[in-house]
């Protein structure tokens, strides 16, 4: 991946600053649209937004927002798929998604059971008729299924596990966390949720002074460098565990980190990134 700083001389639209990296103005709206732009230390959605002589603009080049998406098959039997889902990749609904990828690549039609956010990578369950369907929600109705999550967060915290349980829309939430690898800078977090409110990580990482590096929404304030060029909002749905609503047979899924992800982690290893600079 790589990483760019642009220091603002003149007047321009953001969206001509990112298209002169980009290549195209078309790319240059989807990193925008994406929340991938910082101006002057603040995630920027407005690509009309005429830019101030001295602004900076830093943004991460991610590959994979133009790549074709492509769901991995991590796990099929009796009606039930688990796939990997690609980050930059609606679960349903909202266009593209995974429901539509998933008829066009193995053309076969699936609901998906539970929603991961666009951003958001990793294991994720789709089914083939409503009779599982309504067996999977009434399993995550009873909280039987097991759901980790793993977070790249901006700063090491001193404690090794904490609960963190506060309401959200009025409804119990509770995560779980567990401190996996500290860095130099930052850290890398375990997540566990028996509940599943929406954005409920982000929201209560947010909640605690320790968002998800990437968030935008729910954290407002300037990511200290190297967070600044998070390449999206770096969550992964790890690992998901559940009975076969017909087989009764336990299962255990986990899904590797994709390219984006994994690369921004082992820059944090090494605390080697190499931004690349420009002056218009």
């Amino acid at each position: 991946m790589k990483y760019w700083k642009v220091h603002v001389k003149k007047e321009y639209k953001l969206i001509d600053v990112v298209a002169h990296i980009t290549g195209t103005r078309k790319k240059a709206k989807k990193l925008i649209d994406e929340g991938l732009v910082s101006v002057s230390g603040r995630r920027e959605l407005r690509y009309r937004k005429t830019l101030k002589p001295g602004s900076v603009v830093e943004f991460c080049l991610n590959p994979l927002l133009f790549k074709p998406k492509r769901p991995e098959v991590l796990y099929r039997e009796n009606g039930v798929w688990v796939f990997n889902k690609p980050p930059f990749l609606n679960s349903n609904r909202d266009k593209p998604n995974l429901e539509e990828v998933i008829k066009k690549v193995y053309g076969k039609e699936v609901r998906v059971v539970h929603r991961l956010d666009k951003q958001t990578s990793g294991v994720i369950v789709a089914v083939e008729n409503k009779k599982l369907f309504e067996k999977f929600k009434e399993a995550f109705r009873k909280r039987e299924i097991e759901k980790e999550y793993l977070a790249v967060v901006p700063s090491a915290p001193k404690w090794n596990r904490k609960r963190v349980d506060f309401r959200l829309d009025g409804k119990e939430a509770v995560t779980e966390l567990s401190v996996l690898k500290r860095f130099e800078r930052g850290a890398l977090l375990l997540a566990k949720i028996p509940t599943g409110r929406k954005h409920q990580i982000r929201r209560h990482l947010a909640g605690i002074g320790l968002p998800v590096a990437g968030e935008f929404i729910y954290w407002k304030r300037p990511f200290p460098f190297p967070f600044n060029f998070s390449p999206r909002i770096l969550l992964h749905s790890y690992r998901i565990g559940f009975k076969h609503p017909e087989t009764g047979k336990k299962v255990r899924v986990e899904a590797p980190l994709p390219e984006d992800f994994s690369s921004f982690l082992n820059s944090l290893r090494k605390f080697k990134f190499k931004v690349n600079e420009l002056t218009l």
